[in-house]
């Protein structure tokens, strides 16, 4: 496998898997070391008089650099920071259900990080080539699972605008909470009215005097499609905000694939709003 490593590059590996919440515990990154036989080197942490005194050294982050980067300078190769990498993210040591969690943040994380080599580690821990990203924006598309899946669903760019760090820390209850909230919001900028909820969408798309519209209204067709965001509007507001504006967080229970369906069903609302326009004098 003929890729290359930076300091840079090499600092931003050990950043993730010797971050202080969620990356390698200082025993797991000497096993680990070992493993790969790399020298584990002295962190320069020291006790005096009895543990009275406490000399500080190198943390997590710094103390696996130093044993990396004496390793690369030594064998002139990145081989063992490589193997380092696929001995940390062995699936086989995370097969306990409470190490799932920081398997799946060390996995993604590290994975950020190897985009922009060329490189990425798979679900069975080892290394393949792959195009290198040239973008933090195309790490995102390509690594972020969470993100990736707003991509694969062309979330509309309002809800991701109000809901996208919600989401990605996995907070679907805020995250769905504020991107039902955008709804209303957008209508009043569009229409200049000032209510909320299902007043709001019933005098925006008052069926004798409107306050905003998408098409001509004059078939049948155009009528009923014009009732149908109304409506969709209005679900949406009883189905979700409604519910969760009056539910406790800790007892609103939902899961990432229902999260999802809820973001596309108002991202599917926001794209009829596109096309929406304040009727003229109102």
């Amino acid at each position: 496998m003929k890729v290359s490593m930076n300091e840079q590059q090499i600092k931003a590996i050990c950043d993730v898997l010797g971050d202080t919440q969620h990356g390698l515990s200082k025993t797991e990154i000497t096993q680990t070391l070992r493993e790969c036989r790399i020298p584990v080197l002295d962190d320069g942490k020291r006790t005096i008089g009895g543990g009275l005194a406490y000399q500080m050294g190198l943390n997590k982050r710094d103390w696996l650099y130093h044993c990396l980067d004496s390793e690369v300078t030594k064998t002139k190769s990145i081989s063992h920071v490589l193997s380092f990498v696929e001995h940390a993210l062995d699936p086989v040591k995370y097969t306990a259900q409470q190490k799932r969690d920081k398997y799946a943040w060390r996995f993604e994380e590290t994975n950020k990080v190897l985009c922009l080599v060329g490189l990425s580690i798979g679900n069975n821990g080892k290394l393949k080539a792959i195009e290198k990203a040239s973008s933090l924006d195309e790490v995102d598309r390509r690594v972020n699972n969470l993100q990736k899946k707003l991509y694969d669903r062309a979330i509309h760019e309002e809800v991701k605008r109000y809901c996208i760090k919600d989401y990605l820390r996995k907070d679907y209850y805020d995250a769905v909470f504020e991107a039902s909230k955008s709804l209303a919001e957008r209508v009043r900028l569009i229409t200049g009215l000032g209510s909320d909820g299902g007043a709001l969408f019933q005098t925006a798309f008052s069926r004798n005097d409107p306050f905003l519209f998408f098409n001509a209204m004059k078939t049948q067709s155009e009528i009923s499609e014009f009732i149908g965001l109304k409506e969709l509007l209005e679900s949406i507001y009883h189905l979700v905000r409604n519910p969760a504006a009056h539910t406790p967080k800790v007892n609103w229970k939902t899961d990432e694939t229902k999260a999802l369906d809820i973001l596309t069903l108002i991202s599917f609302a926001h794209k009829y709003l596109d096309e929406c326009h304040r009727i003229p004098g109102k």
